[in-house]
């Protein structure tokens, strides 16, 4: 790896989380029992969670123009990351997240700013590739731009962290050019054309992993509650959930990709990197909303203590 930092390219969104005890009927209107606005985005969360356990994080993205915009970057910049974002007259991005039941997460995006990232303003930020020690990218920008992240990325020699999410069909030129690809069960059941089967059946979910190695080396299947496969190469493992009391899961694949980032850049390998996430993401569903929860790196020492 040529540098220390963690390299996030991606989304910044403005969340409306909506909590209620199950979703409207159509026709319905129904009454929630709670409502907040919070800072979201996929590649804004992975940031902090990667910025809160210790890591210098740089940020390339586009907030809004509104005042949603401003209070997006402040905060960013607050959490301690560098950004570098592109100037828009665009509203920011917003995320809809209903939380239902037991913290199951139904969301919706609108891409606002952040689809002004384009692989212009990626080549503005190539520099930053230079000094990353691990890049991560999502599906919350246009594919043009991650295209290029990836291409600036393999010319450093910088490893890349892609978090498929949300699903949308990628080239394997793209995929196969990145170390990891992190994929939740119905992202992989969606690159692979097929359904995985039940997330407790170890010989179905080992099938599914290995299938996905066709996309890329480096595979991670996160699983929730029950945890999460780690394919790197020929080696194959079974990672399991740390028990915990889920209020609220928004965030908890950005926590775990944040932490997994962390770890990949102070030296773990892919298997005890992927422990230090599950337990790092084990702590941020026990709170309401993505970055609100997220652990520093402080609050994981005193729980070893």
């Amino acid at each position: 790896m040529a540098g220390r930092d963690v390299l996030v390219v991606g989304s910044v969104n403005y969340d409306y989380i909506v909590t209620q005890d199950r979703l409207p009927r159509r026709g319905e209107t129904f009454v929630a029992t709670d409502a907040e606005g919070a800072f979201g985005g996929k590649g804004a969360n992975q940031a902090v969670q990667a910025a809160r356990l210790g890591a210098r994080v740089r940020f390339i993205g586009a907030t809004g123009a509104d005042s949603l915009g401003q209070m997006c970057l402040d905060n960013l910049r607050n959490q301690g990351v560098d950004c570098h974002m592109r100037p828009t007259g665009q509203p920011n991005g917003l995320g809809i997240v209903h939380v239902v039941g037991e913290g199951d997460v139904y969301a919706t995006i609108v891409e606002g700013a952040n689809g002004t990232v384009d692989p212009d303003w990626i080549d503005e930020n190539e520099q930053l590739f230079h000094d990353a020690g691990v890049v991560v990218i999502q599906n919350e920008i246009p594919a043009e731009a991650n295209e290029r992240a990836v291409d600036l990325a393999v010319a450093a020699a910088v490893p890349v962290v892609f978090n498929a999410a949300p699903a949308r069909p990628v080239a394997e030129s793209v995929t196969r050019r990145c170390a990891w690809l992190v994929v939740n069960e119905d992202e992989a059941s969606a690159y692979l054309g097929r359904e995985l089967g039940d997330v407790r059946d170890d010989t179905a979910m080992r099938r599914a992993v290995v299938d996905l190695q066709l996309l890329c080396s480096g595979v991670v299947l996160t699983l929730g509650s029950r945890g999460c496969y780690v394919a790197d190469g020929p080696h194959l493992r079974f990672v399991e959930a740390v028990p915990t009391h889920a209020v609220d899961s928004t965030g908890a694949g950005d926590s775990f990709i944040g932490a997994f980032a962390n770890a990949l850049v102070d030296g773990s390998d892919p298997f005890a990197a992927a422990v230090d996430a599950t337990r790092v993401a084990s702590i941020t569903v026990e709170g309401v909303g993505a970055q609100s929860s997220m652990p520093t790196r402080e609050v994981l020492t005193s729980e070893v203590l």
